[in-house]
């Protein structure tokens, strides 16, 4: 493996694993928000309609 392949490995690998990070990141944030929507959609569904305090 001469010099500039290595190199170009390198930069692939450095770059897509940052990359990963940020996707994995934005699925994790989106599923929390996700979760927190229904959470209390739900609470007031087995409320029977009242306000939960």
């Amino acid at each position: 493996m001469d010099y500039a392949t290595f190199k170009a490995l390198q930069a692939l690998l450095f770059f897509g694993s940052a990359l990963a990070f940020c996707v994995w990141q934005l699925r994790a944030v989106r599923r929390m928000q996700r979760d927190r929507v229904r959470i209390p959609a739900r609470e007031r569904a087995s409320a029977g309609g009242r306000r939960l305090r």
